[in-house]
């Protein structure tokens, strides 16, 4: 096994043992995949401790969470939005300032370039889902969350930290058709490490899911010529929503 291979396999024993942890539940893993594959749904046997059955209960969960840095220097827990049964689910990296401080994710600029994204094949915000990697503003310096330009990404293991809260709102919310925005959700989702240049605009699968990356729009902001390419990965998006009506 390569030193990659074995490390992502570690990775992911952590992973199932944390959601054995999260859930107060006894999981047993049918497997747990390497490599660019989408991890297999674990096969839970309950002992009584309750797993949430709804968005709103694992909100509530969540809302004393410091599983990692994160959640000590937060000042708002960013969940996520939108309809809690929306065929298309989109998934960015990490919440910044203005979603930190409004508990809600992309309202800043990127989230406004992101609203006229949904609109453009005929949704609104209230007729998908919006979330992130992690749920908590990573910070450069966490001692000042009043400070702007203070965003950084994630750290691998805080993303860790927080992917089985993901994966139990995808499960929750059941979408058809997932759209990740820009390198960190791709990679953490589907695996991948190449580039988002080189994975957008195809369908790949994740669990029982199709699976759409294209890039984050604050790349749009800093680079609109990313535009058209953005159009053509929603244009496919739609089509296949329409599909699967």
């Amino acid at each position: 096994m390569k030193r990659s291979e074995f490390g992502k396999a570690v990775r992911q024993a952590k992973l199932c043992v944390e959601e054995e942890t999260l859930w107060g539940e006894t999981d047993v893993h049918a497997a747990c995949s390497v490599g660019t594959s989408a991890k297999k749904q674990p096969v839970r046997t309950s002992s009584g401790g309750g797993e949430p059955a709804t968005l709103d209960e694992l909100k509530a969960k969540m809302r004393g969470c410091v599983k990692c840095r994160l959640g000590k220097s937060r000042l708002n827990l960013v969940f996520g939005t939108g309809d809690p049964k929306a065929g298309l689910m989109f998934v960015g990296e990490g919440p910044g300032f203005d979603e930190d401080h409004r508990g809600e994710p992309f309202v800043g600029r990127a989230g406004q370039l992101l609203t006229k994204i949904i609109e453009s094949i005929g949704l609104t915000r209230e007729k998908v889902y919006i979330a992130n990697i992690v749920k908590c503003h990573p910070m450069i310096d966490p001692s000042d969350p009043e400070k702007r330009g203070n965003d950084r990404p994630p750290a691998p293991d805080e993303a860790e930290a927080c992917l089985p809260f993901l994966e139990k709102q995808i499960e929750l919310i059941n979408p058809k058709i997932i759209c990740t925005l820009g390198n960190s959700a791709a990679k953490w989702l589907l695996g991948m490490e190449l580039g988002i240049t080189k994975i957008r605009g195809k369908f790949y699968e994740y669990k029982n899911t199709m699976l759409m990356p294209t890039y984050h729009p604050a790349a749009l902001l800093r680079n609109p010529s990313l535009k058209k390419d953005v159009w053509e990965d929603m244009k496919k998006i739609r089509s296949e929503l329409k599909d699967r009506a």
